[in-house]
């Protein structure tokens, strides 16, 4: 018996045409198992992913492991090392104090942070990095070489210079990566240099300047003191004082009144400087009003209410973007049609809106300068008016003194000047409070310093993520291989377990047979153990079966089986002998007929003739009797498929294969017949009409269960009434492996 089944060929797929079935089956078998056809669910079970990654196991990992050793050092080199160049610089909440001390307040902590806002704004603004860019050792580096030659540097470095308040302390860090640390440190290094010269420094030399001001008109205010009390010091001794009540009266009126137009006086030309002050610096403004620029945001909002601008902008990015469609979308044979013409447009309208903007900037300028022209009139007039109020002042005065003149007493006089110094002795109080306060804050700490040098980074601060992101890029070019295979895989409905089988195409199971390797599938003669085992196991998992299929016989009287397959290459033919040679161990007389008539196989299995055989009756050439051959196991006989051709297709699709069957259902308990697969060619169809039930021989991991489903319905179509399956290549445990059963078979 070992023998017979090791001569079993291998069955090959028969490339046949497929025009003989149905519609609907046609469209099952066309590689995608559709789950609505076999009655499931549309989405397959994820478990039949992990079945087609153990088919392909091998190819998938191959696959994977070469995508991925290209990917990861394709990504990791392509990324490179970054390096994070960092200055530190201390911002205080408030000035150091010297000589005050203040409390902190809820108000002075939301000022800080407006201060710090201000001054990541400035450290970020254009004139300070267009100032560290024109330092000659920034402008070698290659990086700021090619922004200069491909667009704007300085955007460039407000997108890549960070800065920030860690943890909202009273440090801000300016930081850049780049690829080169020296690179990274000297770039830093200019940024902040040119922070602390152009805003931080400019502020207190601003300061220093306001303080030697103050210091002159202090000097000036005392020297002015001074002259006045010598004055009235001088006039007390040359005249000395009288006692006469209505004189003193007089005198008295005459002092309050002339100490009025004093104190207008005074008033008068403080506020002349004052407007003449005002006035200068205006003038100043007017005549370099040419070299002002307009102001980014305001410029932004005056074209953004303007109409006709607004409207150009609004046309020129609606063409763009046509202008990019064409580019991209429009076939190549009408680009030249329409591009050309769209180009034009979006030319003539660039120039037109740069034409608008030309125009409103120098719409803006013209206005800022009648706005200056404006305010100097607005000066020059209220100049005029206090000069006018100073000469009729000094008029009103010069006659209150004549007036003081007649009373021949020099007590007014006397009276202005100790007013006239009080005034000014509270006004150089207040000038020198101001200017000893701003001594107390330029002798204090700078509210911004800096903590250090900025250093050279010596190593590489993306390292984490380089190595994360190869990480992800090596896992993802080995997942996509599998999940590609996978994916392919799962459309083409292999049978995986026998649940695929029973449950969703919902065909019986009798049994499960297993799968015999390769280098064992034709020695399973030999003594070796293992090939004795594998033995074993093939010839209880087909006892089994042969049960099942006894039992039926007893029950519902099958005895003529067909065994057979939705496609070649699913173990027909050795399922069929594998039967026939099991019935004829339990004592059942039994006849293996060979009608796969296109490819016979079993004359090679049993050593017998191969004509006359199925062929030779269908054509009427031999009788039955003389076809049915002893094998050289007891109570089995074998029928070859003989010699086809055409006639005796024709023969058996006309059913003359019908007293065949008669005669053999007479003269042997059991008819195993091994037919042709049922989708490629019609012959087992045929057959199917003269037998009790059809055994489908099902292949784990090469049987589709879309092919299966459409056998099953080509048989039900030609009146089938009972099939059933027998499931190839499950696992070894079903068959009674480490069960002790092993040793005790013998044959």
């Amino acid at each position: 018996m070992a023998d017979n089944f090791s001569r079993l060929p291998n069955d090959q797929s028969d490339p046949q045409s497929m025009a003989l079935l149905p519609a609907d089956a046609r469209e099952q078998t066309n590689g995608e198992w559709s789950g609505s056809a076999l009655g499931q669910p549309a989405n397959p079970d994820p478990t039949v992913y992990l079945h087609a990654l153990r088919r392909h196991w091998l190819m998938v990992s191959g696959i994977g492991l070469l995508i991925a050793a290209i990917v990861g050092p394709a990504v990791w080199f392509g990324i490179g090392n970054r390096y994070m160049a960092t200055g530190y610089l201390r911002v205080a909440m408030m000035e150091t104090p010297v000589a005050f001390r203040t409390e902190l307040n809820w108000t002075d902590v939301s000022r800080f942070d407006i201060y710090k806002n201000t001054q990541r704004q400035l450290i970020l603004s254009r004139f300070v990095l267009m100032a560290a860019l024109r330092r000659p050792e920034v402008a070698r580096i290659p990086v700021i070489r090619k922004e200069h030659r491909d667009g704007d540097a300085v955007k460039w470095l407000t997108k890549w210079l960070s800065v920030g308040f860690p943890g909202r302390a009273e440090m801000m860090t300016v930081s850049l990566s780049l690829d080169n640390p020296e690179h990274a440190q000297t770039l830093v290094r200019a940024v902040v240099d040119s922070y602390m010269k152009d805003v931080v420094n400019d502020e207190r030399d601003r300061k220093r300047e306001r303080f030697s001001e103050l210091e002159r008109v202090c000097a000036a205010k005392e020297q002015n003191i001074r002259t006045k009390r010598e004055v009235l010091k001088n006039l007390g001794q040359d005249f000395g004082t009288t006692n006469t009540a209505t004189l003193n009266t007089r005198q008295r009126l005459a002092l309050e009144e002339l100490s009025l137009y004093r104190n207008q006086h005074a008033r008068s030309q403080f506020e002349t400087k004052r407007l003449q002050g005002e006035l200068a610096a205006q003038k100043a403004l007017l005549a370099n009003v040419d070299l002002m620029e307009i102001p980014a945001l305001e410029m932004d909002k005056i074209i953004q209410f303007d109409p006709v601008a607004r409207q150009l902008g609004m046309e020129l990015g609606w063409k763009k973007m046509d202008e990019v469609y064409t580019k991209d979308r429009v076939l190549e044979n009408a680009k030249s049609q329409y591009a050309g013409h769209i180009s034009a447009e979006v030319q003539m309208l660039q120039q037109q809106y740069d034409a608008r903007v030309a125009e409103l900037q120098q719409k803006a300028q013209d206005k800022q300068r009648a706005e200056i022209e404006m305010e100097i009139l607005r000066w020059e007039t209220l100049l005029a008016t206090t000069l006018e109020q100073q000469e009729a002042a000094t008029k009103d005065i010069a006659t209150m003194l004549e007036q003081a003149r007649e009373f021949g007493d020099t007590t007014v006089d006397i009276e202005m000047l100790r007013a006239d110094l009080m005034q000014q002795g509270v006004l150089a109080t207040q000038l020198a409070s101001e200017r000893d306060k701003l001594k107390v804050e330029l002798r204090a700490t700078p509210r911004i310093t800096e903590l250090g040098p900025v250093e050279k980074p010596l190593i590489p601060s993306n390292t984490i993520m380089r190595v994360m992101i190869t990480l992800m890029a090596v896992l993802g070019g080995f997942a996509c291989p599998a999940i590609g295979i996978a994916f392919l895989d799962v459309r083409t409905g292999r049978i995986n377990t026998s649940d695929d089988v029973s449950k969703k195409l919902r065909v019986p199971v009798i049994g499960l047979v297993p799968r015999i390797p390769a280098g064992v599938i034709h020695r399973l003669a030999s003594p070796s153990k293992r090939h004795r085992s594998w033995y074993l196991r093939l010839t209880e998992s087909v006892d089994g079966i042969a049960a099942r299929l006894l039992h039926d016989a007893d029950l519902k009287q099958h005895h003529v089986i067909m065994v057979s397959s939705a496609t070649s290459g699913e173990g027909k033919t050795t399922l069929s002998a594998q039967l026939a040679l099991s019935f004829a161990r339990s004592g059942r007389r039994t006849v293996l007929v060979d009608f796969d008539l296109r490819r016979p196989s079993f004359d090679e299995v049993f050593g017998v003739p191969l004509t006359p055989g199925v062929s030779e009756m269908l054509r009427g050439q031999n009788g039955t009797a003389e076809l049915v051959r002893q094998s050289t196991t007891e109570n089995l006989s074998v029928v070859t498929a003989g010699q086809w051709d055409r006639r005796a297709l024709a023969s058996l699709s006309n059913g003359n294969a019908a007293p065949l069957f008669k005669e053999l259902r007479e003269t042997f308990e059991f008819v195993v017949i091994d037919t042709s697969p049922i989708l490629p060619v019609a012959d087992a169809r045929f057959v199917s009409q003269l037998v009790d039930t059809v055994v489908l021989s099902v292949f784990r991991d090469i049987s589709q269960a879309p092919k299966i489903q459409a056998a099953c319905d080509i048989l039900a179509a030609f009146g089938v009434q009972s099939v059933e399956a027998v499931v190839t290549g499950l696992n070894e445990h079903s068959y009674g492996k480490h069960m002790g059963y092993e040793s005790t078979v013998t044959t």
